[in-house]
């Protein structure tokens, strides 16, 4: 019985709001304003985020790629002089 009471309260605040009698119309501006506004942001964020990305992140993950590389470059070499090396101490 309370909350029946509570809703008609609501509704007939709902409707004393909106004199054209659709509660829902101004509700769903404002509700198409923040969605607006919250997509706009995240499209701005985005762009930030992309631009950071590509120009601080990518350029120290190309750096310590091309370290990386050299540091297993230099491991392999070892490895095929240590296999070389074995190999001839077997036959010899």
């Amino acid at each position: 019985m309370l909350s029946e009471f509570r809703y008609s309260l609501r509704w007939l605040a709902l409707n004393q709001q909106n004199p054209n009698g659709r509660p829902f119309s101004s509700a769903g501006q404002k509700l198409d304003d923040v969605i607006g506004d919250t997509v706009k942001r995240v499209e701005e964020e985005t762009k930030i985020l992309i631009n950071y990305i590509n120009d601080e992140v990518v350029p120290l993950v190309r750096d310590h790629s091309t370290k990386g590389l050299r540091i297993a470059s230099d491991k392999l070499k070892e490895l095929a002089d240590y296999m070389e090396s074995a190999s001839q101490q077997k036959k010899g």
